[in-house]
């Protein structure tokens, strides 16, 4: 077995229709210097453990000219859990501070003898992708996407979501979006479920939103779960299990944990340490 993504995992993205987009650069509710550390956990039956950790980092780039933030994440599952899964990784992220527009992506995975590698960039609107894609399963790709929307990929994606209008979605407005990963592009749709008190291991009791990301692999895409058991569960229409994540209500909206169903088992991530945050994560018990 294999480890996920994720991160969406996950994976688990994107653009926005305006009503309910908002990235103003003057207003995200991330900045520059966030640490954010989680824990994954894999469940399969009986086996409930710890795999790994996963960190995002946000600093400032400038990238041909425009300034921008950067995210680097590397990972591996640890000697404990390579036994369950056994997973390399490396995202690094690069998306304007204005707008929020992806410039670059590289992804380099491995997941015992299958590897993958993902090297993206974008025109200036976000809307048109080259995708360079490798994989141990696959002959060399090297596509063009063009939408109507910007494409985000799995790392962008995310802030994105954290700093959308998440307001009106709570009140029922839709929020659609577009995302890439490998030579797939898949279609979003981010639902507000409730908000609850989260209970996150190490952290306490978090009262949060609950979000659902519904995502739908356009025609011709490929079946990842095919390749990787960690891969999101593919119900094998396109549509993919949706992936939850919890985020809190105030200003920084951090995502405090997440959970997607997997080709086998299941992987949640909870929050275990935040550092550079625009507020405080604040617990009620």
């Amino acid at each position: 077995m294999k480890h996920s993504n994720l991160t969406f995992i996950a994976a688990l993205l994107i653009a926005a229709f305006a009503p309910v987009f908002q990235a103003v650069a003057q207003d995200h509710p991330f900045q520059t210097g966030e640490k954010l550390t989680y824990k994954l956990r894999y469940k399969l039956g009986v086996i409930n453990a710890d795999i790994a950790n996963l960190e995002f980092n946000i600093q400032e780039d400038n990238y041909q000219g425009t300034p921008c933030y950067r995210l680097v994440t590397d990972g591996a599952t640890s000697n404990l859990a390579a036994s369950i899964v056994k997973v390399k990784y490396h995202y690094d992220s690069r998306f304007s501070r204005d707008g929020l527009v992806p410039l670059s992506f590289y992804r380099e995975q491995t997941e015992g003898s299958y590897w993958a590698k993902n090297n993206y960039t974008w025109d200036k609107s976000g809307k048109r992708l080259r995708a360079v894609v490798d994989k141990s399963t696959r002959p060399h790709r090297d596509t063009i996407f063009t939408d109507k929307n910007i494409i985000y990929d799995v790392i962008s994606v995310l802030y994105a979501v954290r700093a959308a209008d998440l307001e009106s979605v709570k009140a029922g407005k839709a929020l659609n979006m577009v995302a890439a990963l490998d030579c797939n592009v898949n279609d979003l749709r981010v639902s507000y479920v409730a908000t609850e008190n989260k209970k996150v291991p190490d952290l306490g009791v978090v009262q949060a939103d609950k979000y659902a990301l519904y995502f739908k692999t356009r025609k011709g895409g490929e079946r990842r779960d095919k390749e990787s058991s960690v891969a999101i569960s593919n119900k094998g229409d396109g549509n993919l299990e949706p992936i939850y994540l919890w985020i809190t209500p105030d200003e920084s909206r951090t995502v405090v944990s997440f959970s997607a169903a997997i080709a086998v088992g299941k992987v949640e991530g909870r929050l275990v340490k935040a550092t550079g945050t625009r507020t405080p994560v604040k617990t009620v018990k």
